[in-house]
């Protein structure tokens, strides 16, 4: 199953208030650490960039877990006796509440790490990444 992609526009007011309080759910962080990691760093400061790699290194984690937990709960929810080929609609009926659940968690995670200026520095430094990208560093990064 794949995490929802955090999008700026479609935002619950649930996930914009547990943002504003420095709170964020298991799958905002999964979906986080999904967009950050192959972008560019070079122009922050050292101290920015010591953060920066921290919370890659608490993001990745995360990740690493979201997949372990993923692969144990399509194990564990696959219907008895399905072989490859048949339908995946029953399978997936109990793979996506127990999916969901998991991942609305609120992971444990500090992500506001950045000033404004830390954020602009990271910014630039991907000057080929979309409006969504600088929504989404400033939603989730900036303290």
């Amino acid at each position: 199953m794949a995490t929802k992609k955090i999008n700026s526009k479609e935002k619950s007011s649930t996930a914009t208030a547990a943002t504003s309080a420095g709170t964020i759910t298991r799958n905002e962080a999964v979906s986080l650490f999904m967009l950050i990691r192959d972008i560019k760093n070079s122009n922050l400061s050292r101290e920015a960039l010591v953060k920066y790699v921290m919370l890659r290194v608490k993001l990745k984690a995360l990740y690493d877990e979201y997949e372990r937990v993923r692969q144990e709960i399509s194990e564990q929810t696959k219907p008895e006796g399905w072989k490859e080929g048949d339908a995946q609609d029953e399978w997936n009926e109990a793979f996506r509440p127990v999916m969901e659940a998991w991942l609305n968690e609120p992971a444990d995670v500090e992500t506001k790490i950045f000033t404004e200026s830390d954020c602009a520095d990271l910014i630039m430094s991907n000057p080929d990444k979309t409006g969504t990208f600088v929504d989404v560093v400033m939603e989730y990064l900036k303290k």
